[in-house]
């Protein structure tokens, strides 16, 4: 009887003591409910920050990186054929037309891959299969004629330059990418200027080197000499 009494006694004992115990939690997790609304209210966001992507080539435009890679082969293949002109020209303005090709687009290529860096591209250093072509064919021209299909070839490929360039200029949005391109606009025309005299010093006839420029766009015709 006693010990009923007892045990009777103890259990009251524990359901008085568990009533703070449960009022503390309930009051704690209020107090966290409250703490998190009030994070949310002021604007903060309690959930961990979004990874950030490491990729930057994701800053530049699909556009933009296409063409630095199209400037990257051109440079590369005037750089190649002026090698080739060096060891079989038999023309000293020809030799001098293949110096300044191979110094000066060394040096864009230089720029252009300082600018592509910054946005984690890659450019690929050797010739594509088309390019490789190209210079493959310029290996193999007879020597007697070599300085023509040079020259000829430096006006080709210096006209789709301009054009290429002077698009981007106009319609490429990243602003360094399209800076690059202004900036190089002036060399290219040089570039065919000197092409356009060698072809004369070598022997390209007005009909050829004019049907070459024709493809030029409409003011850029005035570069060539007459």
């Amino acid at each position: 009887m006693q010990k009923g009494k007892i045990m009777k006694t103890y259990r009251n004992y524990l359901i008085r003591l568990s009533r703070p115990v449960k009022a503390g939690a309930v009051l704690g997790a209020a107090m966290l409910a409250t703490t998190a609304l009030q994070a949310q209210s002021a604007g903060q966001n309690p959930a961990p920050p979004p990874s950030v992507s490491t990729d930057q080539s994701a800053s530049i435009s699909h556009r933009a990186k296409e063409f630095m890679e199209e400037a990257g082969q051109a440079n590369q293949t005037e750089i190649a054929m002026a090698n080739v002109a060096d060891g079989k020209s038999q023309n000293t303005q020809v030799k001098e037309l293949a110096h300044m090709m191979r110094t000066d687009h060394e040096q864009n290529y230089a720029q252009l891959q300082a600018i592509a860096q910054t946005h984690g591209i890659t450019l690929d250093p050797s010739l594509d299969m088309l390019n490789q072509h190209a210079v493959n064919r310029l290996q193999k021209a007879n020597d007697a004629e070599f300085d023509k299909e040079y020259t000829k070839v430096m006006l080709k490929d210096h006209v789709k330059c301009i054009k290429r360039f002077d698009k981007a200029s106009s319609d490429i949005e990243d602003q360094d990418v399209k800076q690059y391109a202004q900036n190089t606009l002036p060399a290219l025309r040089h570039h065919l200027q000197k092409s356009e005299e060698a072809a004369r010093a070598a022997g390209v006839d007005d009909s050829t080197i004019s049907s070459i420029l024709k493809d030029l766009p409409a003011g850029d015709r005035a570069v060539s000499v007459r």
